[in-house]
């Protein structure tokens, strides 16, 4: 390993206050941490950087072992061949949770130090005279010459940027999580010789969980020299003062007296959640940044090392690298990102039951067969063995948990209840009275409730010095829309029509990532299906409204190209909205209109709102009830007010509350763009 490592080349370093050589590079890497410099290694010992131009960007000097790199691996495999100048240490025995020691054959364990890997870059920067910045870089971009970074008011180009910078995660969605691995670990010296010096100790949870899943390891590197690391799991990070506490208590009960040598101190995300990632062509994501830590375990070392290898392999064979970006939706697809999912939620929500699940694992399945399974490399009848012997509860609350929180959840549902609808007959009692209390308490819980929290949209809070001016321009908002509809039924008609179109395609579009022009073609073919397959129910309630008439008939099978596309997609919620939306056709218009309105469209809004403005399902309500109660009394008001039409019939209240749904909901779908925009 000595072989590697190079003396400081501080003299090498070019600072920000200096003008950078070149403005132009083949590659640039934006930071050199394990990722970049796994591939930096991948491409010399293909002959990728002979006689390239090479920029490398820190934000600090790495000269110091701040990292400590682990990863498994079987014998036969690639990474160990290939890194093994810089493997400090291989363990082939392993003490488990319940303290049980075992072979490892044909895996073995292996530490890298930090230092030693950045040595060796450091060794081929200065053979191949690469520059090497130190600096913040401002921006990562492109215009019609290619990608481009900004280092203070230098902009310097790349044929190809690595981009290894820390990651920013978006807040998470229904049914993902984000919690942390963080850890503090001491290197010890022990004055006595220590028990199985040839075997590390992994997820030892004789420690204080104290609320959390926490654990030790125990990394030997001679029979007197150490790393003991406790770690947790969890949405809170370990605190130092905490962690050192019970690095104490468990060093001094297993070591007796020791000399602490150092110390290492990080946090790693566990999350299964996106990342605000820009695609540029000719910039290559790397490490946490192309999701290459595994959600619930938070290894990503080899994850790393194979991504290099594979990008190395693209570039030999004039690939296009930027293809090899991952974006979200594939990192979570398959069965393990499904079991990822399920542990995390576990760990965040149920943290106390995360040692029982770890121990039940190594207790009851081989040490082999679990970093099989974590590597993903079990087959499905294996899996479902190794569930077989954990425990079940916190697991099937999971998956509920899951479920409910699906994009499917909710379409299924609402397809059942219309199944349900249906079988009680067209327009019977027994319909018509379960529709009823079922629209009635759905516009009381989240139907009229969504759009009463236009007040919070802007500042994410109440005003009390804004609020008159708030509140007089919602109903300024409002008294025009209905000066239209007055003056003008058809025009009012017209404008209703196009921006409830394009608020309904801008909630559901955002759920399905349609673009703007989809969205609003979804959404005004939503409106169009539900009227046009109800014509002369649609008529009725027009004629009342101004004499206004509906052109277009809607047959059954009108949504079928939505259907296809969803199918296409491998979109299966949108695919099963289509579906219930056709199914749902055969139901009267208030009661389809009512079920797409509140289920489809108020649910979604509702989390969009919730996500945006970060409060509880409880607090957002409480937050709506003032205007709440004020729509219901706008709505009594309405109707004495409003200039009653000639010859009244049946039809004239569906026709009124239409106008005043028209000219309240104006204003909320304005309000609604500061929640679209931030998306």
């Amino acid at each position: 390993m000595n072989a590697f490592l190079s003396k400081s080349t501080a003299q090498s370093l070019i600072r920000v206050n200096t003008l950078i050589p070149s403005e132009s590079y083949d590659y640039i890497f934006c930071g050199t941490g394990a990722s970049a410099s796994l591939l930096l290694l991948e491409m010399h010992q293909a002959n990728l950087l002979q006689d390239a131009r090479v920029l490398l960007i820190d934000r600090v000097k790495k000269d110091t072992r701040d990292k400590t790199f682990c990863f498994w691996s079987h014998h036969e495999e690639p990474i160990a061949h290939a890194l093994k100048p810089i493997i400090s240490h291989a363990w082939e025995t392993v003490i488990l949770p319940n303290a049980q020691e075992t072979s490892l054959f044909p895996y073995t364990y292996n530490h890298i130090s930090s230092i030693d890997l950045y040595n060796y870059i450091d060794q081929l920067r200065e053979t191949f005279q690469w520059t090497h910045v130190l600096a913040d870089i401002a921006a990562i971009s492109e215009d019609a010459q290619g990608p481009f970074i900004q280092i203070e008011e230098q902009t310097i180009r790349g044929t190809t940027i690595f981009d290894s910078r820390t990651p920013i995660h978006s807040h998470s969605q229904v049914g993902q999580t984000h919690i942390h691995q963080s850890f503090v670990g001491w290197m010890i010296e022990t004055p006595t010789t220590m028990d199985s010096p040839e075997a590390f100790r992994f997820m030892d949870f004789n420690i204080e969980q104290l609320g959390h899943t926490q654990f030790v390891y125990v990394l030997p590197f001679s029979p007197t020299t150490a790393l003991v690391e406790v770690t947790r799991f969890g949405s809170d990070i370990l605190p130092l003062p905490e962690a050192e506490e019970l690095l104490e208590k468990y060093t001094t009960q297993h070591f007796g007296s020791f000399t602490k040598l150092g110390r290492e101190q990080g946090c790693i995300p566990m999350s299964n959640t996106s990342m605000e990632n820009t695609t540029i062509t000719g910039v290559v994501n790397l490490g946490a940044r192309n999701y290459n830590i595994k959600p619930s375990t938070g290894y990503a070392f080899k994850n790393m090392y194979y991504h290099a290898r594979e990008l190395t392999e693209t570039m030999r064979t004039g690939g296009n690298v930027s293809a090899l970006n991952i974006q979200h939706a594939d990192a979570f697809q398959g069965r393990f990102a499904f079991y990822d999912a399920l542990l995390l939620d576990i760990l965040q929500r149920q943290p106390q039951e995360g040692k029982r699940i770890f121990l039940s694992l190594f207790e009851s399945i081989g040490v082999q067969k679990v970093m099989r399974f974590l590597d993903e490399k079990t087959s499905f009848q294996e899996d479902l063995s190794i569930f077989m012997q954990l425990p079940w509860k916190p697991f099937l609350l999971a998956l509920a948990r899951k479920a409910f929180h699906s994009e499917s959840f909710r379409p299924i549902v609402l397809t059942l209840l219309t199944f349900l609808l249906l079988v009680l007959g067209y327009n019977t009692d027994a319909q018509r009275y379960v529709s009823t209390s079922l629209l009635a308490l759905g516009f009381i819980t989240i139907g009229i409730p969504h759009g009463a929290v236009d007040h919070l949209l802007a500042a994410g809070r109440w005003d009390f010095k804004k609020a008159p001016v708030f509140i007089l321009t919602y109903l300024a908002l409002m008294a025009l829309m209905a000066l239209v509809w007055v003056y003008n039924p058809t025009l009012g008609l017209s404008v209703f029509l196009l921006y409830s179109a394009w608020h309904f395609g801008q909630a559901d579009g955002a759920v399905w990532h349609f673009n703007k022009p989809t969205a609003f073609f979804w959404g005004a073919s939503v409106l169009a299906y539900i009227l046009g397959t109800h014509l002369q129910e649609t008529n009725a309630i027009l004629r009342s409204m101004g004499d206004l008439t509906f052109p277009v008939a809607c047959p059954i099978w009108a949504m079928l190209p939505w259907l296809w596309w969803a199918l296409w997609r491998k979109q299966g919620a949108f695919a099963i909205t289509v579906l219930w939306l056709m199914l749902s056709s055969q139901l009267p218009l208030m009661i389809a209109f009512g079920l797409y309105f509140i289920g489809q469209h108020s649910f979604t809004g509702w989390q969009h709102i919730q996500r945006h403005l970060n409060l509880s399902h409880q607090v957002l309500w409480l937050h709506s009830l003032p205007f709440h109660v004020g729509a219901w009394v706008l709505l009594a008001l309405f109707y004495f007010l409003w200039p009653m039409q000639a010859g009244l019939n049946e039809q004239l209240p569906w026709g009124m509350f239409f106008i005043f749904i028209a000219c309240i909901s104006f204003p909320h779908v304005l309000a609604m763009q500061t929640v679209y925009r931030a998306k």
